[in-house]
């Protein structure tokens, strides 16, 4: 077992690993709301449409964030917010004033909870036939779920290990949708 200072190492490392993945989360989710909301809401040939290829984007988004989530939630990854957590209670002089036992059992249960969600409600039903709108929407308010999940946690924990603040909010994307503001297929 590591003392103190060498598990704080080691979890402000981890931390702020698993902090640019939720980062990155965070910031593809954001850009994907843009585009439902900027570009698909807004352009009448495509809100409502079941356009394969809208769908294929759609589906690949609600994969993606799946299977990234599910490691990060996995307790036996190298990268876990799970394992990681677990072993806060190890520290108690850690957690002294910052986290009650009773607040890290919420966490690592709401943990458990989401991780147990991605992997079996979400991963094995999500398949192609059942990327309507309806199941997407269903797949991505769990995705948002475990996102705000790992946002929360990740802060509280640096800040217990640390005494510091991470940043994990979206990375502003700036003109990522100006794409879609002109045409760029001309027509024959």
């Amino acid at each position: 077992m590591l003392n103190e200072k060498q598990f704080r190492d080691r979890a402000i490392r981890e931390l702020r690993e698993i902090g640019k993945l939720v980062q990155g989360l965070a910031t593809d989710r954001e850009l994907y709301r843009r585009l439902e909301s900027e570009v698909i809401a807004v352009n009448s040939e495509l809100a409502g449409s079941s356009n394969p290829y809208l769908m294929m984007t759609r589906g690949s988004y609600t994969d993606a964030a799946t299977m990234r989530l599910r490691r990060l939630f996995a307790p036996d990854a190298n990268l876990s917010l799970r394992r990681l957590v677990s072993q806060f209670p190890d520290y108690p002089e850690m957690l002294h004033d910052r986290l009650t036992g009773k607040e890290l059992a919420h966490d690592l249960a709401e943990i458990d909870q989401v991780g147990t969600f991605l992997k079996e409600q979400i991963d094995p039903h999500f398949s192609n036939h059942e990327r309507t709108p309806a199941a997407l929407e269903t797949a991505n308010r769990g995705i948002d779920r475990a996102i705000d999940l790992l946002r929360d946690c990740v802060k509280r924990y640096y800040w217990i290990v640390s005494d510091a603040y991470i940043d994990v909010d979206p990375v502003p994307s700036g003109e990522a949708l100006a794409i879609f503001q002109k045409p760029w297929i001309e027509p024959k």
